[in-house]
């Protein structure tokens, strides 16, 4: 695990649960597994806190556990991975909002935010925080029905079970194949007047991030092929993943073959929307494995032809696709043009380099030089035979290695979104009074408005906000908002990054 990985990963548990937290974190970090009393000696901090700031980081599934030599003692381990997937949480509810509606986002944010919880204790703590709220109209019978969709979709999902094997001390979690519950509206209804203590479920639910991911990847795949061909040609492929799920594991590198008869049937039970697609899928096909990039490849021709999702094709093309943007606003669009002919010719040497780039060879040798400084390229030697004089002349190649500079990359991300969030707390410390004072006013305004109060009441109020205050604070939410668009977008090209490495290469 890298420097900058570490570094990421403290700011965002400082920013989510405190500096105890963090201090626990950044020690598992860079020791590894290690038990409580070690935490403990080389934090310095309170026993009670240490055991407090460990059952945080399970209960959100940033740590792990598993017995040490002696089987007695339990050694933690933090999963800096999952602490990552806090960036990806507006991802995540904007996700639900747009499949399912507004119940199913506030559903999956009070799961998010709780990390687990009962289905009843879930949906009765919803159905009471949006009582009165009529512009949300949550409803119990709205909120039960979409917790069964989102757990038949696999959104959610049963946590694991704490299991003590017999002659073990400590107990292991164990993953239990999810059952969608029958929750009775009357039970329900009945436990809305009752203690939450006194609920008596004992089946507790929690987002599965994997699924969500899934549909990451498909919407990326789906959009990559609308901008290359066109609206129909993305159907086509929604067409595609989706068979793909019905015969392959989601995550294959290849996936097994589709029939061209199956494609045809969706296609045709879709002809309403898209005609088009109806009338000329077979078109479509080929056209998609021709100019798709990749994606899709005809292997046979029982059935009218049989087709499969390359995943990690698609994940390799995704990323030099990110690379290319990265070179260019790294070095500009001329580094990215010698970026791009060292990749399509595998092997180059200098001179060659010069030819096809058509750049002057001064800044092509300084181009060239600086994408070998920042790792984005690679230079191989190679001896020619001697010749007759018996001198031996060495012959330099660049080249790509594309792990090696997908991790150059990643770890660019991994030092721009620390940088990122670091800012976003030196705005808010540095305009914290403002910040505040805004807080305040708009909660008094709210209730105002709530409560039917003139308008002329409620004016008042808002000019306690002076022009040059409004106008500071327009300014800092304003660089706020850019880097927290600044830091959707790292995230997006991290998920790229991690889909590759996801595959063997």
């Amino acid at each position: 695990m890298s420097h900058q990985l570490g570094r990421v990963v403290s700011v965002i548990l400082h920013r989510y649960f405190g500096e105890i937290v963090q201090q626990v974190g950044n020690d598992l970090f860079m020791y590894g597994s290690k038990p409580i009393g070690l935490i403990v000696k080389t934090t310095g901090l309170p026993r009670v806190k240490v055991i407090e700031s460990l059952r945080t980081l399970l209960k959100f599934d940033l740590a792990s556990f598993e017995p040490s030599t002696n089987e007695v003692i339990a050694d933690y381990k933090l999963l800096p991975e999952n602490v990552l997937l806090f960036i990806r949480y507006p991802r995540y509810l904007l996700q639900m909002k747009s499949k399912y509606g507004s119940a199913a986002e506030l559903i999956v944010e009070e799961l998010l935010q709780t990390a687990n919880s009962t289905a009843t204790v879930l949906l009765i703590t919803v159905a009471n925080k949006y009582k009165g709220d009529k512009d949300k109209n949550i409803e119990l019978k709205i909120l039960k029905d979409t917790f069964i969709s989102l757990a038949t979709a696999g959104y959610i999902q049963q946590a694991p079970v704490a299991v003590l094997k017999e002659g073990s001390e400590l107990p292991t979690l164990e993953h239990v194949a999810t059952i969608v519950p029958d929750l009775d509206l009357r039970t329900l209804q009945q436990a809305m007047t009752m203690n939450l203590n006194d609920i008596k479920d004992n089946v507790y639910w929690k987002v599965n991030y994997d699924r969500f991911h899934q549909d990451f990847r498909d919407e990326v795949m789906i959009k990559a092929v609308s901008r290359r061909i066109d609206e129909n040609a993305g159907e086509l492929m929604r067409h595609l993943l989706q068979q793909m799920y019905l015969a392959s594991a989601a995550w294959a590198p290849e996936s097994n073959p589709t029939p061209a008869l199956e494609l045809r049937d969706a296609c045709r039970r879709g002809a309403a929307e898209r005609p088009l697609l109806h009338q000329y899928v077979d078109q479509y096909l080929k056209v998609l494995e021709e100019n798709g990039g990749g994606f899709v490849k005809r292997i046979g021709d029982a059935s009218g032809g049989q087709y499969v999702v390359r995943a990690k094709h698609a994940a390799e093309q995704l990323v030099h696709t990110v690379l290319d943007h990265t070179v260019i606003e790294r070095l500009g669009s001329k580094a990215a043009r010698i970026f791009r002919l060292i990749r399509d010719k595998k092997y180059i040497e200098e001179d060659d380099i010069q030819k096809n780039a058509m750049l002057v060879n001064k800044e092509c040798k300084e181009l060239t030089y600086k994408l070998l400084e920042e790792h984005f390229i690679s230079l191989q030697p190679m001896r020619k035979a001697a010749s007759a004089g018996g001198l031996v002349k060495a012959v330099y190649l660049y080249h790509i290695k594309l792990n090696d500079v997908a991790n150059t990359a990643q770890e660019m991300c991994y030092r721009s979104l620390h940088n990122i969030i670091k800012r976003g707390e030196h705005e808010r410390k540095l305009h914290a009074r403002l910040l505040d004072k805004q807080r305040r006013v708009r909660s008094i305004v709210h209730g105002m408005r709530m409560r039917g109060e003139p308008q002329q009441n409620i004016d008042d109020v808002e000019e306690t906000l002076t022009p040059p205050e409004l106008a500071v604070l327009q300014g800092v939410e304003k660089r706020l908002k850019q880097l927290s668009t600044a830091e959707l977008e790292l995230d997006r090209n991290l998920f790229l990054l991690k889909w590759y490495f996801m595959y063997p290469h």
